[in-house]
């Protein structure tokens, strides 16, 4: 039957692992692995276990600019999905945009200016002295 204490020999073995135990944490993993046979067992395998994977690991001689690619990759992941590298691309569409609305404005109020026709004969405008509202000051310019 497992004690109270087993659950904290078996996270105090695992971090064995992982980092050096302060030696009030090291003096309570042998005391406990000396009266609980269970984990002292559990550790012995555990152990073992771990003894075998380091034994059949294989050195690789791995090629140097590889670590850097991938960093390399993974910078440019991050600066495609930031705001900063779409920012032009944005400002761009926005300019585009308003230029398209611009010329739509110009195209519906062509319709309201008056028409000329290009290689005509030569008519004279006379301006209607009845609405003095419509005198653009062309009077002054024809010599009346």
């Amino acid at each position: 039957m497992k004690g109270i204490g087993c659950s904290k020999f078996k996270r105090l073995s695992s971090e064995a692992l992982d980092r050096d135990l302060t030696p009030r944490e090291d003096a309570y993993v042998q005391r406990h692995r000396q009266t609980c046979p269970p984990c002292r067992d559990l550790q012995a395998q555990s152990s073992l276990a771990m003894n075998f994977l380091r034994s059949a690991t294989m050195e690789v001689d791995v090629n140097p600019m590889f670590d850097e690619r991938i960093i390399r990759k993974l910078r440019v992941q991050t600066t495609r999905e930031s705001l900063r590298y779409w920012s032009p691309a944005v400002a761009g569409a926005f300019i585009a945009g308003l230029a398209v609305v611009a010329a739509l404005q110009m195209i519906t109020r062509s319709a309201d200016l008056p028409h000329v026709r290009l290689g005509g004969e030569a008519r004279r405008v006379t301006i209607s002295k009845s609405n003095p509202a419509l005198d653009l000051g062309l009077n002054s310019h024809l010599g009346r």
